[in-house]
């Protein structure tokens, strides 16, 4: 789809289902709290600029507050969603991220540990869509990436060289590690339970953005290794967390409205050979 020169990723762009590229749900019971909250390219918008201009770390809650009354009424929403938005944002800054490390959180981060909207370009070998297709059949076992082939392989497009380019919504670090982060508005029904991992798993299939991350992983790989002091990616990449903001619930733990995933260094090892001219870099 067309995006718009200089375009950065957002929720549902160009999908002519609805505006955040879902069908409508049949709704049980009646949404309440973030589950209200407007759907639509403009609230994935607001949101993206709310956690860009958002310190993590900043325990005022009058800042806080000003900053999120600011966003809504920038954005064209009203001021009686400014408690329903700031309920969200402390539960995202303060859940853990991954079960295994309790200690890793949002509200951890500090400003000069993060890269917003980081924007990359590497050099793109000439690609087609059955080599596309052939690099993650030999990788099928690598979870996500089962089913993508068939998606590659129902994809058109002129085989295409020259630069592959794009934003990462947030880079960040933590301890001697580099994540990945990508904000998601998607609205999947109105309970915590229907953002459970097999939810998120569908929803990341469905959308396409198992390759969406797996594009992202190869450019921060190439970032990185020019740039870390003898990098390895097995070592110093934590992985991606896609956060779909309305399912997050700090007594729930990550297991719902978080996404983890750290691709293999084998795929991403071969993706940056099949699709980088050796002795490039980002």
């Amino acid at each position: 789809h067309h995006r718009g020169e200089e375009a950065t990723d957002r929720d549902g762009a160009g999908r002519p289902e609805d505006e955040e590229g879902r069908e409508e749900l049949d709704l049980k019971e009646a949404p309440s709290g973030i589950f209200a909250f407007p759907k639509g390219i403009k609230t994935g918008n607001f949101l993206h600029d709310l956690f860009e201009h958002l310190d993590f770390v900043d325990k005022n809650d009058v800042s806080v507050q000003k900053l999120v009354a600011e966003k809504l009424a920038e954005y064209g929403f009203e001021l009686k969603w400014e408690e329903t938005i700031l309920e969200m944002v402390t539960r995202v800054l303060s859940v853990p991220l991954d079960p295994g490390r309790t200690d890793l959180r949002f509200s951890s981060i500090r400003k000069e540990e993060r890269l917003n909207e980081l924007e990359f370009t590497f050099p793109l070998k000439r690609t087609a869509p059955g080599a596309l297709s052939g690099l993650f059949s030999r990788h099928r076992r690598h979870g996500p990436i089962e089913r993508i082939p068939e998606q590659i392989g129902a994809l058109t497009f002129t085989p295409v060289r020259g630069f592959m380019k794009g934003f990462m919504d947030l880079v960040f670090r933590f301890g001697d590690q580099y994540y990945l982060v990508d904000w998601k508005s998607n609205f999947l029904g109105c309970r915590i339970e229907d953002y459970d991992q097999r939810a998120l798993e569908s929803v990341m299939n469905a959308e396409y953005y198992v390759p969406q991350y797996l594009i992202y992983t190869v450019a921060l790989d190439r970032y990185l290794s020019l740039r870390v002091p003898d990098y390895k990616y097995e070592n110093h990449f934590g992985g991606v967390f896609y956060l779909f903001v309305r399912g997050i619930d700090m007594e729930r733990g990550p297991e719902f409205g978080i996404y983890h995933a750290k691709p293999s260094s084998e795929w991403v090892h071969e993706a940056c050979s099949t699709l980088v001219p050796s002795g490039e870099s980002s």
